[in-house]
């Protein structure tokens, strides 16, 4: 399975690791195997997030927001 678009962008791992002797195979392999190993975690966090913006807003949470104007 292929990383989600922009994790390499924002991990910064892509030319940090570069000058640190690594090929870019060994790299592209040990990156394979975190992305591969981080997955289902991902995935998860992924689905509590989406789940969360899904929930309503509890009524009194919305009162208590009221009163701040």
């Amino acid at each position: 399975m292929p990383a989600p678009e922009g994790d390499e962008r924002l991990s910064g791992t892509g030319k940090a690791n570069r000058g640190r002797g690594e090929s870019d195979k060994g790299q592209s392999d040990k990156k394979k195997k975190r992305v591969d190993r981080h997955a289902p975690i991902g995935r998860a966090l992924r689905t509590v997030y989406d789940d969360t913006l899904r929930e309503e807003v509890p009524r009194d949470f919305l009162d208590l927001l009221g009163k701040l104007d």
